[in-house]
């Protein structure tokens, strides 16, 4: 932290490695615990069919078996989305450890970048609307001024958006408030923050 306040005070610039995000690997590590979740219930779930059919206990009829395919259909495709959502999550991972860069023009992050100092506010925790439920997660975030909020919904790619924050809203207006703050290789998310505020306080001074 010391060394990269010193860089960015002696040169207005400094280069940092990035690093997946803390709530990032928490949820790669979730889609791993669901599939072995999921694999548990599909595996047990089709030997105990197999006992219970083997024994006599249930009698063998068209239903019985239609309601083993059907169990067995839906946890296939629950595995199908849950393997989906973890490729999408490392897709990301790999975003992430692009340089995050601080300097005059701005701030680079996964790849996106710069965005000028003018158009975010400085990092804070905020309560936002999670990402994968209907409820509010606290995360670094750092809100974007007017021109930002336009930059970021109207002149930037769509295809980038997403790396910036998730949309949120309803369908017909899903938009990005607020920029994540970047994780950084060898500092910790408090760090991170306070390094970018400090960098946006010395180009946004008078």
């Amino acid at each position: 932290m010391q060394g990269a306040l010193q860089q960015l005070r002696a040169t207005g610039r400094v280069r940092l490695h990035g690093h997946p995000a803390w709530t990032s690997r928490l949820l790669r590590g979730l889609t791993l615990v669901l599939v072995g979740l999921i694999a548990l219930v599909a595996v047990g779930g089709l030997a105990f069919g197999v006992v219970v059919i083997a024994t006599g206990a249930v009698e063998v009829t068209a239903a019985t078996i239609l309601g083993l395919a059907m169990a067995l259909a839906m946890l296939t495709l629950l595995m199908a989305l849950v393997l989906w959502w973890r490729r999408s999550l490392n897709r990301y991972a790999q975003v992430e450890l692009l340089p995050v860069v601080l300097d005059a023009s701005g701030l680079t992050l996964r790849g996106v970048g710069p965005i000028p100092w003018w158009d975010f506010w400085p990092a804070e925790h905020r309560m936002v609307p999670a990402e994968h439920d209907s409820g509010y997660t606290r995360r670094a975030v750092m809100l974007l001024t007017p021109s930002g909020f336009h930059n970021v919904n109207v002149g930037l790619p769509e295809h980038l958006r997403s790396r910036i924050s998730p949309a949120h809203g309803p369908f017909w207006n899903k938009r990005h408030e607020w920029i994540y703050v970047p994780g950084v290789a060898g500092l910790g998310e408090g760090e991170v923050m306070g390094l970018i505020n400090t960098a946006r306080a010395m180009y946004t001074a008078g």
